[in-house]
């Protein structure tokens, strides 16, 4: 270790020597720029490893309710970081290249990190919403087949296993799931909590609350589940109505939020040169990141308007 300093030592002194004084500041401030980055580094790593650690846990969840094992959460977790680093760098250094400055190249960073890092969790959040709603387009046929199965004289675990025999997924792999609980020693309350808890649709806690309950205080649990489907099935037409009378409304809120990317294309078409002055002048970014920020609270806002829960 000495050597090494005695070495270190002898080369600044070396390019002190033949740098003269125009080097000694480069050399001052490329250290303290160095060490400035190595300070943030080290005070950035505990807020930065919490922030892995939360995301690690949000795609465990993600992932098993997805029933994806052959991807782990950390994997997904660096390739949503490095996608993101990828993105920004990829669409900065075309936005400077193509005359946009430096202000508006490290802008373009910001904008295409910030896709890379939402895009992947958007992917995951989208294959949920289509599962759930598969899921919920499934459950009246899975009541029938559980109240036909008690009827038949089958116990509730049997049932169960009718629907995992006879139906499709994603329910078939939830109620499977469910018996693998059950044979591995659970009580058939802690494996409905659990797969309640997994699922998270209000439906199915329903369902899962009026079989535990049903379970416990007696009952005739086929005619409990009809009267179930029964009140499931107009809720569930309910909602479809909501859906279509909204269904305008909302294809407007997305229109009005594409329209600004349109008609920026539009210009870029007609004339670069003014787009590009909106990135190179400083009142074009100011009002840019205004217009920026309404753009986003007015989309948000039509779609808090037009979203209702039955």
């Amino acid at each position: 270790m000495t050597n090494s300093l005695l070495l270190a030592h002898e080369t600044f002194r070396v390019l002190a020597a033949t740098a003269g004084s125009d080097g000694l500041v480069w050399l001052g401030l490329t250290g303290c720029t160095s060490l400035s980055v190595f300070l943030l580094i080290i005070a950035m790593r505990l807020p930065f490893g919490e922030l892995i650690r939360r995301q690690e846990e949000a795609f465990h969840g993600a992932l098993v309710e997805l029933f994806l094992f052959d991807v782990t959460p950390r994997q997904l977790t660096w390739i949503m970081f490095g996608g993101a680093v990828v993105a920004g760098l990829i669409l900065g250094g075309l936005t400077y290249h193509s005359q946009a400055g430096i202000v508006g190249g490290a802008l373009a960073f910001v904008v295409g990190t910030m896709g890379g890092y939402w895009v992947p969790r958007g992917i995951i959040f989208m294959m949920q919403r289509r599962r759930r709603n598969k899921l919920n387009e499934q459950l009246i046929d899975g009541l029938v087949t559980l109240a036909n199965g008690m009827r038949a004289g089958l116990n509730l675990v049997q049932s169960m296993k009718l629907i995992e025999q006879n139906t499709q997924p994603p329910i078939a792999q939830e109620f499977g799931l469910m018996l693998r609980e059950f044979e591995h020693g659970a009580s058939v309350d802690e494996v409905m909590r659990r797969a309640s808890a997994r699922i998270k649709l209000h439906h199915y806690r329903l369902l899962f609350a009026a079989m535990e309950t049903a379970r416990t205080r007696g009952g005739n649990l086929p005619a409990t589940l009809d009267r179930l489907g029964e009140a499931l099935r107009e809720i569930i037409r309910l909602e479809e109505k909501v859906k279509s009378l909204t269904a305008e409304n909302k294809t407007s809120a997305y229109m009005m939020g594409l329209m600004p990317i349109v008609i920026i294309g539009i210009y870029w078409l007609i004339s670069p040169t003014w787009v590009t002055l909106i990135f190179n002048d400083p009142w074009g970014l100011m009002f840019l990141v205004i217009a920026l920020a309404f753009w986003a609270a007015g989309f948000l806002w039509i779609r808090k308007i037009t979203s209702f829960e039955i």
